[in-house]
């Protein structure tokens, strides 16, 4: 039977003329086609709803978020005005806050000085949202650098402050930022290293000044204290009009129905009382922490643009930072917090520049005022870049490392130790031959450029490559001059730190470092000379020479000018 119906079906398509043939194809493709639209039809359709309803979504969140944030912010409000009046009427509490403001004061005076007067082996703990923090403090010893920072902070300060202020840098890979009240605004390395220019780190210098600047510091002595006396009032007020309530049910009750109706009037009283009272049950359970940082955004934008820095940077510090974060949850320690909180920035400062701050940020722009970055942040930071980077690498932050000391060998060429070091990390990390080959270069370029001899591992590195790199034994010879190198180099560098710990500035390798800006590059401190002279086999001139075996790269021109920053992805929500 089906071979039958088969049959008939192949006669009927070839008893078809040709264009009844060509035609019933056609519809057939027709058909097929307009499947094919329709199920294109019905996926776009798909994904276009499902984009809709994430959208729709995100819109709820920011909506929700903006709700707690006013909520949390209105609740500070309450409680810091409660917490002024009470400071002005109640002396017994007036002496409790002074007394605890002064223990904070006290604290941070001695940590001011400590680390002021500290050195690299001296830890500072501090708590940072809960977190306590053991933090290598020692002030970064680039005078150069910190003159900038501290320059950049002050021109933020509002005219109308009586508070003095001071903005310092501080060694550590961490992105931080803290301050004390005693006006010291402290930033870390790590934290202007991932920024990228001048706006950006106005705007994070601002945020922290808001704190001085606001008297953060006191209220946070005072809330504790005007919380629980809040909260006791509260309470207060709840039973007495709980009371009240009840009391007056009960004679309502009596008068209407003698005994009976005062315990029917004493119970409707007490549901009045309770309903009544309800508001006075709600204690402030406040994170006065999120309000003040709220507090401190909402300064730093209107600082920075008063300034006429460009805030539009502000939104893309937030999704640097989030990167930041994401790459290395360890960066979340510090100013970037969790990363919800960025969320929560990021969309704060989007909806400021689209509203109160739109108007004005278009007149500065219109009249050319807004800045965004300088040659000196370039310069300045290639220095701060490469010391980060350094001191990631020591922290096992790769990622971090590497990019800084990437961004360093860009903008200053003629660096050894942010050429040494960047092949270091990628001789770490590096996991193909591109990667290796690359770190040698960059080595390479390092035993080049190290033309006081300040880095005695250059030799060392220089002989392991001759090793990697012979395998024919014609170059021993060369990886044992460069063993000798190594051993003797380092034999005078601690020799010569010993001997002039006293003598010569702890900063000495920065100043080497502003010798080569400015052209010199081979003068040494006398005494140095002096106790080079007297270690063993001084007489032995020490020559450093590339390995034979790995292309020598010869230093490109040093960049100074500021380069355009490719544009960045909004924050992922």
């Amino acid at each position: 039977m089906k071979k039958q119906v088969i049959a008939l079906v192949l006669t009927f398509f070839f008893t078809l003329p040709t264009p009844q043939l060509i035609a019933f194809g056609q519809e057939q493709d027709a058909n097929k086609a307009q499947e094919k639209s329709q199920k294109t039809s019905d996926e776009e359709n798909k994904l276009l709803k499902k984009e809709e309803s994430k959208d729709k979504k995100e819109e709820e969140r920011k909506q929700k978020e903006e709700k707690l944030r006013a909520k949390g912010l209105k609740k500070y409000q309450t409680l810091t005005d409660f917490a002024m009046d009470l400071y002005a009427s109640d002396l017994e509490f007036k002496d409790s806050v002074d007394d605890a403001y002064l223990d904070l004061q006290r604290d941070h005076a001695l940590q001011a000085y400590r680390i002021n007067r500290s050195d690299d082996k001296d830890v500072v703990a501090t708590e940072n949202h809960g977190d306590i923090l053991q933090l290598r403090r020692a002030l970064y010893l680039n005078p150069r650098v910190q003159e900038y920072v501290n320059r950049l902070g002050q021109q933020i300060v509002p005219e109308d402050s009586e508070k003095l202020y001071s903005f310092k840098v501080f060694m550590h890979p961490i992105p931080q930022a803290y301050t004390l009240s005693t006006g010291t605004i402290l930033i870390s390395t790590g934290m202007i290293s991932v920024l990228d220019n001048e706006a950006q780190l106005a705007y994070v210098l601002a945020h922290e000044l808001a704190h001085v600047y606001k008297d953060h510091w006191r209220i946070k002595a005072m809330l504790p204290l005007a919380e629980e006396e809040y909260n006791k009032k509260q309470e207060k007020k709840r039973m007495m009009w709980a009371g009240l309530a009840a009391a007056a049910g009960a004679g309502i009750g009596a008068v209407a129905g003698g005994g009976n109706g005062s315990l029917i009037g004493a119970a409707s009283g007490l549901v009045a009382g309770a309903t009544i009272s309800t508001y006075y049950a709600k204690n402030i359970n406040l994170d006065w922490n999120a309000a003040q940082e709220d507090e401190a955004d909402d300064f730093a934008l209107k600082a920075t643009l008063g300034k006429s820095f460009d805030i539009q940077e502000v939104p893309r510090l937030y999704t640097v930072m989030a990167q930041v974060a994401k790459n290395d949850s360890r960066c979340e320690l510090g100013f970037i917090g969790s990363r919800s909180r960025l969320r929560e920035r990021y969309d704060y400062a989007q909806k400021m520049l689209a509203g109160a701050l739109q108007a004005p940020y278009q007149e500065a722009l219109k009249a050319n005022k807004i800045k965004g970055i300088s040659p000196e942040f370039n310069l300045v930071m290639a220095e701060l870049k490469r010391d980060n980077g350094i001191e990631a690498f020591y922290y096992d932050m790769f990622l971090l490392a590497k990019k800084n000391l990437e961004q360093a060998v860009m903008l200053r060429s003629d660096d050894a130790l942010a050429a040494y070091y960047y092949g270091r990390v990628m001789k770490t990390v590096g996991r193909t031959k591109e990667d290796l080959e690359n770190a040698d270069r960059s080595l390479v370029k390092a035993i080049s450029l190290d033309t006081r001899h300040e880095i005695p591992e250059v030799q060392l590195q220089h002989a392991l490559m001759l090793m990697d790199n012979n395998k024919d034994s014609s170059n021993n010879s060369a990886a044992i001059t460069a063993l000798k190198d190594y051993i003797t180099s380092f034999e005078r560098k601690r020799a010569t730190e010993i001997s002039t710990k006293e003598l010569l500035p702890p900063n000495i390798d920065v100043l080497y470092g502003y010798m080569r800006l400015l052209g010199e590059k081979t003068w040494t401190a006398p005494g140095v000379v002096e106790v080079m002279n007297r270690a063993p086999n001084s007489s032995t001139p020490f020559v450093q020479q590339a390995p034979a075996s790995v292309p020598v790269v010869q230093p490109a021109s040093q960049i100074l000018s500021p380069s355009a920053a490719p544009p960045r992805k909004k924050i992922k929500q």
